[in-house]
């Protein structure tokens, strides 16, 4: 059985050669992840479904230089400069008032997920977004890592440790600045 990330790598490849069909493939993989880190940064429905379609427009035209590793990271990565660009373009246009303030504070979270998520191993973030953007169970990760269910668990807890101490070290900043 193909899952997460293995597929997604496939799928990448098969899009830098030429195979337009991949792209299906990837949307279905990754539409809802995409949308979630795109909505985190602009805080705006239509900016965010704008962003996704964007994200495999752009993956299309740059899958060419996709090098076969971290297929969720890399394609996250092109919603993130996606949306940030997008959001650094509005900024412009937009008078500053409070709701330009909280999507600024939901830009900020976005990033920071993000940033938070590749400070993971490869390993751990794997186990992280196998359960969370795919749904697997801790059997099935643990199948495919060649690990125990319980140990996927554990690896999983751990990771989502290491993620709220990043949050926690990011408030400490926060609070500092202020």
């Amino acid at each position: 059985m193909q899952t997460g990330e293995n597929k997604l790598n496939k799928l990448l490849c098969r899009l830098g050669a030429g195979d337009k069909n991949a792209l299906t493939g990837i949307y279905d993989a990754m539409s809802k992840a995409i949308y979630i880190t795109a909505y985190n940064i602009l805080n705006n429905r239509q900016d965010a479904e704008d962003v996704l379609q964007n994200t495999m427009i752009e993956l299309a035209g740059s899958a060419k230089s996709y090098r076969g590793k971290g297929a969720v990271s890399y394609i996250l990565a092109v919603a993130k400069n996606l949306s940030l660009n997008l959001l650094s373009k509005r900024k412009y246009d937009i008078p500053i008032d409070e709701t330009d303030a909280a999507a600024a504070d939901a830009a900020e979270n976005g990033v920071m997920m993000t940033d938070a998520l590749a400070r993971l191993s490869e390993a751990d973030r794997k186990i992280v977004t196998d359960h969370v953007f795919y749904g697997m169970r801790f059997r099935e990760i643990g199948k495919e890592a060649g690990i125990s269910a319980d140990a996927a668990q554990k690896r999983y807890v751990r990771a989502l440790q290491t993620l709220k101490e990043y949050y926690k070290e990011g408030d400490k900043h926060d609070g500092q600045k202020g």
